[in-house]
């Protein structure tokens, strides 16, 4: 334990002398608790009335006060920071919150990436794609990444069924087919140059083919396992996914004939058109 005797008597001084007694708490920072905890336990003493004439009753009642002082170090348990001064230790511990919150966000968007709906990280999944699509400011990534995003819906709803939530699976084609639908949206306010169309058509056509390809196939086996109602949304589902890229597709060639092509280029003075 340390030695509070001598800060306590510059303290006890700075009373009798009606000194500044901040000063002097000032000058121990590091007990500056113990001491204010000491300096109550002096006033209470003195509301049981004037000391006795006998000088020893001071240095009784500062070894009463020491000795509480002590109970209370020994009961309460050490803190890892009360050796940094005040400053330091708030410092520090809010350095070990935040990279506590930082570590706690990287698990949770590691945790998320393979949740279906229903599991408790995925609305966090679903935050991340948000996120992206707002800081992904080029109009053909934007697009590319909302058509990658409408494959994740796919393969959840595939994930889904085939862990036999059917249900599940089936409302999750429904979000699927709403996602294709929205791509149509955005391209609609999005300006082009004619690579990234092109660009842009392959991938939409790779990634059409492949969704028809596997609403087929979930259909089918639906319908093999004697759940024709499931079967018949996955079919409806199909279709109107279907018109849904082939709307996106012709928007997406507007765009690229909204700009200017090679044929508007200005000729040379003279020249006819």
């Amino acid at each position: 334990m340390r030695d509070l005797t001598r800060p306590l008597q510059e303290c006890l001084t700075a009373l009798d002398h009606k000194r500044n007694l901040q000063q002097v708490l000032r000058r121990h920072p590091a007990d500056r608790d113990e001491l204010i905890a000491l300096l109550r336990l002096s006033v209470d003493l003195g509301t049981l009335g004037p000391p006795p004439a006998e000088p020893g009753f001071r240095l009784r009642a500062r070894n009463r006060m020491l000795a509480a002082a002590a109970d209370r170090r020994r009961s309460r348990r050490r803190n890892p920071l009360t050796f940094l001064p005040r400053p330091a230790a708030r410092l520090a511990l809010t350095g070990a919150l935040a990279l506590a919150v930082t570590l706690g966000a990287v698990m949770a968007a590691a945790a998320s990436g393979n949740s279906l709906p229903g599991d408790p990280f995925y609305g966090v999944k679903l935050g991340l794609e948000r996120a992206q699509l707002t800081v992904t400011l080029d109009s053909a990534a934007r697009a590319r990444l909302q058509v990658q995003f409408t494959d994740i819906r796919l393969g959840e709803a595939q994930r889904l069924i085939a862990a036999g939530r059917v249900r599940d699976g089936v409302r999750q084609i429904d979000r699927y087919d709403t996602a294709v639908a929205q791509i149509n949206g955005t391209l609609a306010g999005t300006r082009l140059d004619d690579r990234a169309v092109a660009e842009l058509s392959r991938f939409m056509d790779d990634r059409e083919a492949y969704a028809d390809a596997s609403l087929k196939a979930l259909a089918g086996s639906l319908a093999a396992g004697g759940d024709s109602e499931s079967a018949a949304a996955v079919t409806r589902s199909r279709s109107h996914v279907d018109q849904s890229w082939q709307g996106s597709k012709r928007q997406l060639q507007a765009r690229g004939t909204a700009s200017p092509s090679g044929d508007d280029k200005a000729k040379p003075a003279g020249e006819q058109p």
